[in-house]
């Protein structure tokens, strides 16, 4: 066997166990990935087999919820004590003119269906209170339809019509549910709250605005009336309550608006009022006023009632007298019959005019009046030289 031939067999003696090796790899790699899938396909079906018996036991759960929710399985029965319920829930919310009547009846292999007709008036008020009991009590029931509509005479006129279910599966004789559906809340007030206190037929309704003073005054010993001025936007009527501690020293009449402090003493009186109007619903501020209780103003000085008839009006300078150390003017009063005689720094008061001469010449006299002064020439009228200097 020559070279060649002995490298040509190792060759292919090479690519033959290679091939089988191959071959053997993905055999083994096949059953490998073969068991891998049937591991993962038998827990896949161990998982939907718990998921089904986990959907058992919760179905079971609540299918026991069910049967103690439902009717009594006796269709007659559960009729009957349905429409009592409903009567005695209808008559309890004070529904005028009340109305329940069955309508029609449905029966399958699990349950019966039962309908009523419900018919009535009320204030809404009433209708959220009945609907607020209806949906606490913990039956398999619905409400299918309801129609209100407002009433000539007040309140809404009440159409609804409910259906009720009764299991085949639940006892004949099964009692009425004692617990309430969590479902709903309990206070009625809460409940109602978000439906009364909303107005679809105007813009949202104001709180009023308090337009007075912060600080007020009130005499001592003496009841002072106080009035507190809050204005709504929509002059919507404005009720005043007083709120804290209540406090003997002060009252409140709530249509006026009235504030009464009588205090024997003086200090400060903190007040604290709210302020609520009539729009729908209801809005309301609240304010705190400082009352300070003070002494009374001093009493106001009595008018200066002016003279029926002034005399400077007839008062006239009629001579400047020269002698022998200085002038004297003459001014006539002619109401009152007399010549003042009148030198410089003399003071006179004739009518309302109340002045000093401060110069005489031989062509006029100067008269000062308060913080003024003037000038009368001879034959001149006291009340229109004066008049005349204090205008300018």
């Amino acid at each position: 066997m020559t070279q060649r031939e002995r490298i040509l067999l190792i060759a292919v003696g090479s690519l033959l166990v290679l091939g089988a090796g191959q071959w053997g790899w993905s055999k083994y790699k096949d059953a490998i990935d073969y068991r891998q899938g049937q591991i993962e396909s038998l827990t896949n079906s161990s998982i939907t087999l718990e998921e089904t018996v986990l959907q058992g036991a919760l179905a079971d759960g609540r299918m026991g919820e069910y049967l103690t929710r439902s009717l009594p399985s006796d269709k007659v029965r559960a009729a009957s004590d349905y429409q009592n319920w409903l009567r005695d829930v209808i008559k309890a919310n004070g529904i005028r003119n009340p109305s329940v009547d069955p309508t029609t009846t449905m029966s399958g292999a699990l349950y019966h269906k039962l309908g009523f007709r419900i018919s009535g008036e009320a204030p809404l008020p009433n209708v959220l209170k009945l609907l607020h009991d209806f949906y606490s009590k913990d039956y398999l029931h619905r409400i299918s339809d309801l129609d209100l509509r407002p009433s000539k005479i007040g309140g809404f006129t009440l159409k609804m019509s409910v259906d009720a279910l009764a299991l085949t599966a639940a006892a004949e004789d099964a009692a009425e549910p004692t617990s309430e559906s969590w479902h709903i809340t309990n206070d009625v007030a809460h409940y109602s709250e978000p439906i009364l206190n909303r107005n679809l037929f105007e813009p949202p309704n104001q709180s009023p605005q308090y337009t007075g003073n912060q600080k007020v005054e009130a005499i001592v010993g003496r009841r002072t009336p106080i009035t507190l001025t809050f204005k709504d936007p929509e002059s919507h009527r404005v009720d005043l309550e007083l709120i804290g501690e209540p406090d003997p020293r002060v009252t409140l009449d709530s249509r006026s608006g009235t504030l009464q402090v009588d205090s024997k003493e003086k200090g400060e009186i903190q007040v604290r009022v709210r302020a609520t109007d009539s729009g729908y619903p209801h809005q309301s501020v609240e304010q705190t006023l400082s009352v300070a209780v003070v002494d009374p103003p001093p009493p106001p000085e009595p008018p200066v009632t002016p003279p029926a008839f002034d005399d400077a009006t007839q008062t006239f300078l009629t001579a400047l007298v020269q002698g022998d150390e200085d002038w004297v003017a003459w001014m006539n009063v002619r109401t009152k019959g007399k010549t003042l005689k009148l030198r410089v720094g003399d003071g006179f008061e004739i009518g309302t005019v109340k002045g000093t001469v401060t110069a005489i010449t031989a062509n006029d006299v100067e008269i000062e009046v308060g913080d003024r002064k003037f000038k009368l020439t001879p034959d001149g009228a006291l009340k229109d030289a004066a008049k005349a200097a204090m205008e300018d």
